[in-house]
């Protein structure tokens, strides 16, 4: 039996709607007649008369000073579009002020408590914060009771009627906000602190969020009639922003969003009388892909997979299909941190970040789902999104039986996560309303690892803060945290037999080992130790399962570690591995590389940017998260791929390979002696810092000396969205970097001077120089300017680099292999290191207690180039 979601919830938002424009409180249709009235506890209010405007972001582009930041767009976000004619028919009032402090503790003394201790918000003329939507409107029907006036929160369009106050453009103040509404420096948040619109209402752009009536959703291209918003949702509407927010941000079109009962220090609210428009709500928006054609049968032959006894692997499968373009709320490039879980129905649910960075409002959370018995996973559709919320940190888990869990991290800001939860027994297709299940603090934010223990307890494991479990011990219903900090952070735990729970975390190193803990209390202490397991580090997450044959998996990133194969010799592997343990995770006799064993190939990694796939290599870096489906077939899918395999193929040594990775072939480059552009760096004789100008470097450079380079003086790095400097680098294309340097000193075992160039596209090419060679970082992940030269490579010893100048030139391929040139000599060739998403950037440091002489360093976008 087939059923979509969208029959389901034509009939449920029909009632709804219904319900909502009957749910009309009965206080008098009575309203002031004055241009303003203030109440019985001195809040003012201004009449506002009706009219008709349009309501959202226009086509029109935004000032560059709005949209320097990656997550912005220069037509505004997604969900202020499309523009449409919205009229109001009836005169309100609303607050010339927000709510304060003294006026809402008058409705609930109590509050007080919640009242900031100290700061800008701790005043009795400050806007209230730390109040759910159930609290504003509560305090609402409490001034409707005393005054027998209709009070309520505004709707979504009443109060961009009231902010934009016959405007058009961004803000009441123009295309720009002055610096007065966003200036930090001044410690109160007072009302008023900043000039009124022309309506005479203040510190609508700023000063905290407000709750407004609305349910949240997508806007409708058609002209509306005093609009109430959705018949239902996720999210209740929020506008405004607070003071401390990217100018972005604070618009008259912005909008936001959060759960019902969420509260913390940046919402407050201001209040409206009006009686409620008896406008229908708006129907549900469509369902998404995911959500779509579900079906909710078993199939028979569920438990029926690959023959246990043979070895099995699936080769990688996309699961990350995004559509182009980065406008929201899916967005192409940066897609990692996913969660898998198996459905009743035998299908596979995959959800992941997808953002343009992850600190970002935009942030997201996207689905695929595999249905059972097809070989391709779905494009991708939105899961989550509370609207200008870093939605940070989520994860997946099937109970066995009937019910699949959805936790989600909903950040104010990315430190600050309060843990969400909702269900679903239809195999995904609807969900139970979501709810807070810990408030805003540290060591919320949900890790992909969720376990029953034999007690039947539900274990979480949360970080941002202390790497912490949360238990619940009622199926759910209520948690708390354990108390105990494993060690290391996005740790993975299962229940070993004898009760005990066991993790491994991410960095926290213990002997140069990946961190292993013990806890023999449920969470609340642990215990310490080196695993065998190499550890990780940033971009990268381990996972650890029991498996339904018993042993436990646990999969992860290594680099250089020495497997056997099935000549009985080692061989040397780097990229993603799992491995297997038959005694409750003391020994781990079988591991093996993530590869499909055939020759070299490529494979999209983390931002779809290819790696090599051999015997020596695969993906080096993403998100793990794994499940085992009925049929006993592991599913452990990176930030992009997806990998499938039994036990038995786990068990199974790797056929021999080669000694060593194929060697690398040099290719004749074109010829360029001069690049384009140099840096010439210069010296703050106030900080110590370096600094750069970039100059034509086909013409006579403008400096008659070379620049003594210490590390006291930190480094030159530029990251910079600039389309006329380096960020402009193509890897498609290639690029050339050269630096002109000689060597002063340098301490023992120490480097010199390093560069390190990253292209935006996941390649990341380092070098060191020291006195006497070149070296080349091979490592993940993290900078190489942060690292020790026992990290890096040879690629040429012996010689004397403090004689005179010389000159180092890397030529990066297209093909992602980089030519090493010294004096115009090739010394060397390696291919690039695969790193996580960022920006485009060139970097020049020293090392510890090192001196040297730059005369330039240069580089050349149109190719790669041999002196």
């Amino acid at each position: 039996m087939e059923t979509t979601v969208s029959k389901k919830l034509t009939k449920v938002t029909s009632f709804l709607g219904l319900i909502a424009v009957l749910a009309v409180p009965g206080w008098s249709d009575e309203m002031p007649k004055t241009k303003e009235y203030k109440n019985f506890i001195g809040i003012k209010l201004a009449r506002i008369e009706p009219g008709t405007f349009q309501m959202g972001a226009a086509d029109t582009p935004l000032t560059a000073e709005l949209t320097q930041d990656r997550a912005t767009h220069p037509q505004g976000d997604f969900d202020e579009h499309p523009q449409h004619t919205v009229t109001i028919t009836k005169p309100f009032y609303i607050g010339v002020y927000e709510v304060t402090n003294l006026h809402y503790e008058l409705f609930d003394p109590q509050h007080r408590k919640l009242r900031p201790k100290a700061g800008p918000l701790s005043e009795d003329n400050a806007p209230v914060v730390n109040v759910n939507w159930y609290n504003a409107r509560a305090f609402c029907r409490w001034l409707s009771d005393k005054e027998n006036l209709p009070y309520r929160l505004p709707t979504e369009a009443e109060w961009e009627y009231a902010c934009r106050a016959g405007t058009t453009a961004p803000y009441h103040t123009g295309n720009t906000l002055p610096k007065k509404f966003t200036d930090n420096s001044k410690r109160s948040l007072n009302l008023g602190q900043t000039p009124p619109n022309p309506w005479g209402i203040y510190d609508m752009h700023g000063n905290v969020e407000e709750w407004c009536y609305d349910w949240y959703g997508p806007y409708e291209a058609a002209d509306q009639t005093d609009p109430v918003g959705r018949v239902t949702g996720d999210f209740k509407v929020i506008r405004s922003g607070d003071r401390s927010a990217n100018p972005y941000y604070l618009r008259s079109a912005n909008r936001l969003g959060t759960l019902l009962e969420d509260k913390h220090t940046l919402i407050g609210f201001r209040v409206v009388i009006g009686n409620m428009p008896k406008t229908k709500p708006l129907l549900l928006p469509l369902p998404q892909l995911y959500q779509t054609n579900v079906t909710q049968q078993i199939p028979p032959d569920i438990n029926k997979g690959p023959n246990p006894k043979k070895p099995y692997f699936h080769e990688p499968r996309l699961f990350v299909k995004m559509p182009p373009g980065n406008r929201g709320p899916l967005y192409e490039k940066h897609n990692h941190f996913t969660s898998v879980t198996e459905c009743p129905n035998g299908d596979l649910l995959a959800i992941w970040h997808t953002c343009i960075g992850e600190s970002g409002r935009e942030l997201a959370v996207a689905a695929s789902r595999l249905r059972y018995g097809q070989k391709e996973w779905e494009p991708a559709s939105l899961f989550w999104d509370a609207p200008d919320r870093n939605d940070h940190g989520h994860a997946l888990w099937f109970d066995g039986k009937e019910k699949i869990y959805h936790f989600q991290g909903l950040a104010d800001t990315v430190r600050n996560v309060a843990l969400v939860m909702r269900s679903s027994t239809d195999n995904a297709v609807t969900w139970s309303p979501p709810r807070i299940i810990a408030d805003h603090g540290p060591s919320r934010m949900p890790v992909e690892s969720v376990f029953r223990t034999k007690e039947g307890f539900y274990a979480l494991s949360c970080d941002k803060g202390p790497n912490i479990l949360w238990i619940s011990r009622d199926k759910g219903i209520s948690w708390s945290k354990c108390g105990g900090s494993i060690g290391g952070k996005h740790a993975t735990a299962v229940q070993l037999s004898d009760g005990r729970l066991m993790a491994l975390g991410r960095e926290r190193d213990i002997d140069g080992k990946m961190p292993m803990s013990i806890s023999g209390d449920m969470g609340k202490t642990w215990e310490y130790s080196p695993s065998e397991f190499p550890p990780v580090s940033w971009g990268q997450r381990a996972v650890l399962l029991r498996l339904k044959e018993g042993p436990l998996f646990f999969a992860s990133f290594c680099n250089k570690m020495m497997l056997t194969n099935a000549s009985g010799r080692q061989h040397q592997v780097s990229g993603l591995f799992g491995a297997v343990s038959f005694d409750e995770g003391k020994t781990w006799p079988h591991k093996r590389l993530l590869t499909d064993d055939g020759p070299p190939h490529e494979v999209g990694s983390l931002n779809g940017e290819p790696i090599i796939m051999s015997p020596h290599n695969t993906e080096s870096v993403g998100y793990l998260t794994v499940c085992q489906t009925p049929d006993g077939v592991i599913n452990l899918l990176t930030s992009r791929q997806h990998y499938a395999f039994n036990l038995k193929w786990l068990t199974t040594a790797p056929p021999a390979a080669p000694t060593r990775p194929t060697p690398l072939d040099a290719k004749p480059l074109p010829e360029k002696k001069r690049l384009e552009k140099a840096y010439v760096l210069t010296e703050s004789t106030v900080r110590g810092e370096w600094f750069a100008r970039t100059e034509d470097f086909t013409k006579p450079l403008s400096t008659d000396r070379p620049l003594r380079i210490t590390n006291k003086a930190g480094g030159f790095y530029e990251r910079s969205a600039d389309p006329a400097g380096f960020a402009a680098v193509d890897q498609k294309k290639g690029f050339t970097v050269e630096l002109k340097t000689q060597v002063i000193k340098r301490k023992p075992e120490a480097k010199a001077v390093d560069i390190e160039l990253y292209d935006g596209a996941g390649s990341r090419y380092a070098l060191a120089i020291t006195d006497t060679g070149v070296y080349w970082y091979e490592g993940y992940i993290q900078g190489s300017a942060f690292l020790p030269l026992a990290e890096f490579v040879p690629v040429a010893e012996g010689l004397d680099n403090t004689d005179a100048m010389h000159t180092y030139r890397i030529a990066a391929r297209p093909d992602r292999v980089a030519q090493i040139y010294r004096d115009g000599k090739l010394i060397g060739m390696r291919r690039c290191e695969y790193r996580t998403p960022r920006d485009a950037y060139i970097q020049l440091g020293a090392g510890p207690g090192a001196e040297a002489l730059v005369e330039y360093f240069a580089y050349d976008l149109g190719g790669p180039y041999q002196p």
